[in-house]
């Protein structure tokens, strides 16, 4: 409902998405459903869907922020890669 009240016009609108570090280190290449739980899983998916349907229509700019410098960015790189798909596929995501 929030998400209906971003009007057309606005253009500096940013999502930042905080992931644990934990996440850099889940082997979800196995099987990601398995992995993190179907429902979790499901929920990631669908949230990469309402975010590529904002891209689309609102112009929004989208990062993922690691929670530790520690977690290694191309770990987080591939996890997000399995819960974001979309996202990922099209380039939308800045990992910081």
């Amino acid at each position: 409902m929030a998400l209906q009240t971003i009007t057309s016009d606005r253009r500096d609108l940013h999502v930042s998405i905080y992931v644990p570090d934990y996440m850099a280190y889940i082997n979800v290449d196995a099987n990601a459903e398995q992995t993190i739980g179907e429902t979790n899983f499901g929920q990631w998916l669908d949230l990469d869907r309402i975010l590529v349907q904002l891209w689309e229509s609102r112009s929004i700019r989208i990062r993922v922020i690691r929670t530790s410098l520690r977690s290694e960015k191309h770990g987080m790189r591939d996890c997000i890669g399995h819960l974001l798909p979309e996202m990922m596929r099209r380039g939308m995501i800045d990992l910081v």
